[in-house]
């Protein structure tokens, strides 16, 4: 027990102690309400070299051709949004298609295994057919019956402090029933 992180530093200090519990159980409460970047704002500010022209690629979702909005979200909101979206659209753009599929195949020999891995590793149709109302309600917005919904990759040139639209492609289009 004495070799133990927080038994030492409860004998260190017991207020470093203290600030380490306090810390530790609002990082679970925040983790549990799925709002763990909330301690880290600033993830990747310094990951970027904006000095170079880079190009990247982004998504937006559209409802009847209006943007789904999500900068104005707070920032743990709109990276979850931001994120989510850039994985369903690749998920769109390759087919519907997870890599962890063929990984599995690859993996694993025995079928029964493959078949039980990827029923509780892989989206369920039910979830994908439902994911653009879930995002639409996670931004604010609401999907009325037989609204267009269309997912757009935007692709962007980062150059002198500016993004410059390259190219728009339309990835998909679905009318809501």
């Amino acid at each position: 027990m004495e070799r133990l992180f927080l038994y030492r530093l409860l004998k260190h200090s017991k207020w470093g102690f203290a600030f380490t519990i306090i810390f530790m159980l609002c990082y679970a409460l925040t983790y549990y309400k799925k709002m763990d970047m909330i301690f880290f704002p600033y993830n990747s500010m310094y990951a970027i070299d904006f000095t170079k022209t880079e190009s990247t690629t982004t998504y937006a979702m559209k409802i009847n051709s209006v943007p789904v909005r999500i900068t104005e979200k707070l920032y743990w909101k709109k990276d979850m949004l931001e994120t989510s979206l850039n994985g369903y659209c690749r998920y769109l753009k390759n087919g519907k298609h997870v890599f962890l599929f063929d990984y599995v195949h690859y993996r694993f020999s025995n079928e029964q295994l493959q078949q039980w891995l990827l029923s509780n590793l892989t989206p369920v149709e039910k979830a994908v057919e439902n994911w653009p109302a879930w995002y639409a309600a996670m931004a604010g917005y609401s999907i009325p019956g037989g609204a267009t919904i269309e997912f757009v990759q935007y692709d962007l040139v980062l150059d002198k402090d500016r993004a410059l639209l390259k190219d728009s492609i339309g990835i998909y289009k679905i009318i809501q029933p």
